[in-house]
């Protein structure tokens, strides 16, 4: 019985994945500060970072291994509401070999230097599936890393770190474990409430629905 429920959500919910494209990153540091950035294992793969900034003066920090000639892609994106199309996010890349930048509303090792990344054509909308959700894309970018070292990405809503909600997403390639598939399902309330949303997602309630009425039909058969 246990073993059909569980083929049901996986014919369902795997097609879904796919789609949804970003594996989540799950990390118990607060990303607040340098010394709290949150790692990025692999730049390469595919994945996504919500943060809910509850206060203003606040940035998202993340932090990963480069090498010289890599290349991070990454899209950085809010809930689609009005406010987020005037509120727009900026991404500051820092790391060694980058040209020294002043003016940031962070302090930065004096060693490093950065690249800025702001937002200045309108956003555009994505419908991601596997969440039932809504969002602004507002910045896409392709940048290659001067040389090897550790880099790290900071997102906030300029110009001092506005109260907000944003999410980072980075890399290409779609590749999940069955860890990646747990998470989504342990922080989908987190992403739900991340727009402002309860409850399942749509695709979520047609596949308990199917499983329940799979599970009449088994225990019918069972015990007529």
């Amino acid at each position: 019985m246990k073993n059909v429920f569980s083929l049901i959500l996986l014919v369902f919910f795997l097609p879904n994945l796919v789609l949804f494209a970003h594996a989540p990153i799950v990390s118990n540091l607060s990303g607040s500060n340098m010394a709290e950035a949150i790692p990025i294992k692999n730049i390469d793969i595919s994945q996504v970072l919500y943060k809910v900034f509850k206060e203003d003066n606040s940035f998202l920090w993340m932090t990963f291994e480069g090498k010289g000639g890599d290349e991070l892609y990454f899209q950085v994106g809010t809930p689609k509401e009005d406010k987020y199309i005037q509120l727009r996010p900026a991404v500051v890349i820092i790391g060694p070999g980058f040209p020294k930048v002043d003016g940031l509303p962070f302090e930065i090792p004096a060693e490093m230097g950065a690249v800025v990344c702001k937002s200045k054509e309108s956003p555009t909308a994505f419908y991601e599936p596997v969440t039932d959700t809504n969002s602004w894309i507002h910045l896409t970018k392709r940048i290659t890393l001067p040389q090897t070292g550790r880099y790290y990405l900071v997102a906030f809503f300029p110009p001092d770190g506005k109260a907000g909600n944003l999410f980072v997403a980075v890399g290409t390639k779609e590749r999940f474990t069955m860890e990646d598939i747990i998470n989504v399902f342990k922080i989908l309330p987190e992403i739900r409430a991340f727009y402002g949303l309860s409850g399942l997602p749509t695709w979520m309630n047609v596949v308990l629905g199917i499983s329940i009425f799979g599970l009449v039909i088994l225990l019918t058969s069972i015990f007529r």
